[in-house]
Order: C-alpha cells, then structure tokens, then sequence
C-alpha cells in the first residue's frame, strides 16, 4: 500500500483521501506515520460530509496533508465562529465527562487567578457518595497546590487535568492549611445535585440545581418533578449555572416536565436543526423531520444501553421559569431556555450565558473504519488496521445550529443576556440552596422570598472575595460544552 504526502482530493461515496495505490515499495511507516495517517484520514472525512460550515472552510480542507499533526490540524481548519470542534485521542474521558460515569473525585471547581504566576482552584460543589464530601471537601474551599506543588499559571490546564483526571490519586492543599487526599472510584455523578421548596409568601417555589444533561438522569428529575407537582409549585429557579450541556433528547424530556402541559400534550415543536447544504438536501430527499418536539414517552438505546420511560404526570404545571445563569451555561441549557421561550415566561438571574448555539455529534475513529470498509480497501488504507490505531479516537463535531419554534436562536452568537445581573461568588462558602447564597437570594427576592441579613461569614469573606479573578468555569483539557443532539434517524445513540 502507498499512500503519499499529497492532499486530500480524492472522492468517492462521500470521502475524500490522499492519491494512493494498493501496492506499495515504500519503507514501512513509522508508528507515528500510521497514526497521523489514519487520524486524518477520519478527521477529515467527518468533516467533509458532516461539518456545520463545510462551505466555509473548503480551502483549508483540500490543502489537508496526511502527514500533519491531526488534533492540532482540526483545531486549525475550524470555523472562525466555531470554538468546539476537536480531535481527541482520548474518547473515553470525553465519554465519561458526558455520561456522568467515570473514574472520579466527585468535585467540581473555578479556577481563579490573583495576579501572581499561580492560579487556585475554588470548590463549587460537590457530588453525592463521592470521595471529595466523604473526606469533607465543600463549597467555598480554595486549593493553592495539588500533590504539593503549586499551579503555575503558564500551564495549568494540563497540570490540572492530570492531577484530577488523569491520576487514580491526589492530595488536596487547602488555603487553609489544610490537607485533604483523595482516592478517585468509578462513579455516577448525579446532575440532579439538588431540590427542594420554598415557601414565599403562601406561593410555593420549587428549587432544583441540575449540572449537565446526561441521559442516566431522567429517574431523578422525574422524580423531583413528581415532587414539585404534588407541592404545589407554580414557580420554579432552575439553577443551571454549571450546567455546560449533555444529550438534547435529555433537553427534550426534561422539557416536557417544564413547558405547559397543553404544549406537550399537542406536541408542539420544541426544536429545530439547521445542517450544511448538502446533509440538509439529504435528509430532505429521504423525508427525514429535522424538527423536536415535546414528548412524553421516550424509547430508545444509547451506549448499549437501553431506555424506555415516560415523563406524562411528571409535568410540573409551572406558570414561571426563572433560570439562574452564569458563563458556565452552554450548549442544551441555552437550547432548553430558548426553546422554552415561545411558550412560557422566563427570566434570567445571573450573567450572560456561554453561546454555544451549535449542536455537535461524537463520532468514533472505529466506527468510522468499520462503517466506509469497503470504500477504504479500494483507496489502499486497511480499515482492520485503522480501527486498532483509532481504538480510543473520536471527533466532537459541530454539525447543526439549533433554534426555536420559530427558527431564533436566541444564544447566538454571543450568548443569553440575563434580566438581572448577578454574580456567582462561592468563595463565601454558603451551600448551594442556603436562601443566603448571592444568586439564589437574588432570584428568590424576586418571588417574594424574604431574605435574612447575611451571615457573619459571607461578611467576613467580603473582602478576600474581590480579589480572585475568574479564568475558567470548565474542566481543562477538553475546553469544551457537550451538547449531543440526536440524528433525527437515530434518537439516542452515543457517537
């Protein structure tokens, strides 16, 4: 087989390779050269049939060499407006940052930099039956050092996500003084963080923090929702503020619990999907709906997994959404609050969103080699031997735009301004649901929640709270906003 250094020109079914024959007198290539080979080879064909703005980057795709560096050259080639396109090597971490089931500590985190050359990382939260509540780690703990050592700020990002992502163990220096180690464990890590009722006035307004929208957590929000219904609540605080996005059949199910019942019974549009030209003809031509719309029953398989419930008498019957918001709310929490829009009253409390107004699949390198075989013997690549160099290879591609009913895309380009302007400060480490807490003080002012004087220690913190600057509400590494949203063929598959 030879394949040379020539760019990607070539078409056939769809995919476009390097001119090659099936024979070849050439030395056999390194495992580098494999891998660069066959990384390109998927990279580039994904984005040639699936890619939002294909038009757009035509000329950076037929200067595509085989022997580039394939993650950085993926980066290189996106749109302009496209900050969440990757090429990983690393598709179980992905994964398990999406499904909410990985190796794990069980704590989220801000990364906060005060001017010298290190940053420090400020607790958010933390998750249920997690290593990190066990050993007492809370809201509002700040960590100077991981394993002893500082965080310099020239290359945090990767010291972080090896000291918490990648390492199996980590030692935890607090501002404090203190010290806490943590052995990671494979855990579920609930989204559904918290719920409950206040009482404003005789009006019941229900409470829920939700941080991604993974599919394994449709029990827990049926169930608070059940739980807001037989309350009473009218008015519900969606705190979303963490909420960096998941799977948009998450998005519509969950949904059909908030919108008005008489929507979801008449199975109103929820969604749209805007594609590049050529999917957009293709699905046309084989009369495929590109539209979402409010269900009630679900039935579908994802991951291997296989999903069938309802969501009908989990609708909560709510007359006002009040969402608190922050940069840190991306992907399928916007879609979700545009899409509701049309149909209910929603205000924003918080800062404006993220503007992740793009939806985005995740395609295996394996799958890919298994699925264009045939196509690929004919050009002279083994699809035997590209599925064991891409075994742990996927791509997260931005291939649609999503809208509401009427087709606004309300996020983009530049995110969801929110109505009232509040700022998130877990440096004062009052608990997520503590009515004191800034954001859900704010929010619960504006129910008619009579709010107590602030505690002596969010007073005391008054003054050290000024000074961190917020650099990153996300996990290093991927830098990125998952929103998975289904192939209208294909409802809840993982790709």
């Amino acid at each position: 087989m030879k394949i040379t250094n020539r760019i990607l020109t070539a078409l056939l079914l769809g995919l476009c390779f390097a001119g090659c024959d099936k024979q070849s007198t050439l030395p056999e290539r390194t495992e580098q050269q494999k891998r660069y080979l066959y990384a390109n080879t998927f990279a580039f064909n994904r984005l040639n049939q699936y890619y939002l703005w294909k038009k757009d980057i035509e000329g950076e795709l037929k200067n595509w060499l085989i022997n580039e560096e394939p993650i950085a050259k993926v980066k290189s080639v996106r749109y302009a407006d496209d900050r969440w396109t990757l090429l990983t090597d690393d598709f179980e971490s992905l994964y398990g940052s999406l499904s909410g089931h990985r190796k794990s500590y069980g704590f989220d985190y801000l990364i906060s930099h005060s001017g010298s050359n290190q940053v420090s990382l400020v607790v958010t939260y933390t998750y249920a039956d997690s290593p990190a509540r066990k050993a007492g780690l809370k809201r509002g703990d700040v960590i100077t050092r991981l394993d002893g050592k500082l965080i310099p700020y020239d290359s945090y990002a990767s010291v972080i996500r090896q000291a918490l992502r990648k390492n199996d163990s980590v030692t935890l220096g607090l501002q404090s003084g203190a010290s806490i180690h943590l052995e990671a464990k494979e855990m579920y890590e609930n989204p559904v963080l918290l719920s409950k009722v206040f009482d404003c006035g005789g009006k019941k307004v229900g409470y829920l923090v939700y941080t991604s929208f993974n599919l394994d957590s449709y029990l827990d929000l049926i169930d608070a929702c059940v739980t807001f219904k037989q309350a009473g609540v009218k008015e519900l605080i969606l705190d979303l503020r963490y909420n960096g996005g998941g799977f948009n059949i998450t998005e519509q199910f969950f949904g059909s619990m908030l919108a008005p019942e008489a929507v979801v019974q008449a199975r109103s549009v929820m969604s749209t999907e805007v594609y590049n030209e050529a999917l957009t003809e293709s699905y046309r031509k084989q009369g495929i709906d590109t539209k979402t719309y409010f269900e009630t029953e679900y039935k579908f398989q994802s991951g291997g997994k296989q999903y069938e419930f309802s969501t009908a008498g989990a609708n909560i019957g709510i007359e006002k959404l009040y969402a608190i918001v922050s940069t840190g709310t991306a992907s399928a929490s916007e879609a979700l609050l545009g899409c509701l829009y049309p149909y209910m009253d929603v205000t924003l409390v918080g800062a404006r969103t993220h503007g992740k107004f793009c939806s985005g699949w995740i395609m295996q390198g394996p799958d890919f080699y298994d699925k264009e075989a045939k196509s690929l013997e004919e050009k002279g690549i083994d699809p035997d031997e590209g599925k064991r160099y891409m075994d742990n290879w996927a791509i997260y591609l931005m291939i649609g735009r999503f809208a509401d009913k009427n087709g606004e895309t309300r996020c983009m380009p530049n995110g969801l301004k929110p109505d009232y302007e509040v700022s998130d400060n877990p440096w004062d480490g009052i608990p997520l649901g503590d009515p004191q807490e800034v954001m859900l003080a704010r929010t619960l002012a504006l129910c008619g929640y009579q709010t107590a004087a602030p505690t002596a220690r969010r007073l005391a913190h008054a003054e050290a709270e000024k000074s961190p600057v917020l650099i990153d509400y996300h996990e290093p590494g991927f830098g990125i906003f998952i929103t998975e949203r289904r192939r209208p063929e294909d409802p809840g598959s993982q790709r």
